[in-house]
């Protein structure tokens, strides 16, 4: 539903932009949160469509978290001028810090089982080199 909004974003400001519908318009800074609040959560959409695939596996959840996590944390320290020019209204930040906590509260219970470490030690793409390269 965001994604078509912004992609009819011009009709929409044509049709606010009666004398009636003037209150219900969104001004510049309210589109740019919109399309900064598309971009965070079109990357769980992603993350949840990888792991509802039928050939889903363990080793790859780890690694999806990594990027989730990185994606999280980029996105709350962006400034302006940043490329890409993604800044997030505090309240979208305040709710990206949370959405982080329970990520990192959760690979850290993976943590506390070996299912993972030896889900990827297994798979071929993986082995230990995923291991080498966080530094673990």
């Amino acid at each position: 539903m965001l994604t078509t909004a912004i992609q009819y974003k011009k009709v929409i400001r044509d049709i606010t932009g009666e004398d009636a519908l003037l209150d219900y318009s969104m001004i510049s800074g309210e589109w740019t949160a919109l399309e900064n609040l598309c971009e965070v959560l079109g990357a769980f959409k992603d993350a949840t469509t990888y792991f509802s695939r039928e050939d889903a596996n363990l080793a790859t959840v780890i690694p999806a978290m990594d990027k989730l996590d990185a994606m999280l944390a980029t996105a709350v320290v962006r400034k302006r001028g940043d490329e890409p020019d993604v800044i997030l209204a505090s309240p979208m930040k305040a709710a990206v810090l949370v959405a982080k906590d329970t990520l990192n509260k959760y690979y850290s219970l993976s943590d506390e089982s070996e299912v993972y470490r030896i889900a990827l030690v297994m798979h071929p793409k993986y082995k230990t080199g995923y291991f080498d390269e966080q530094n673990w």
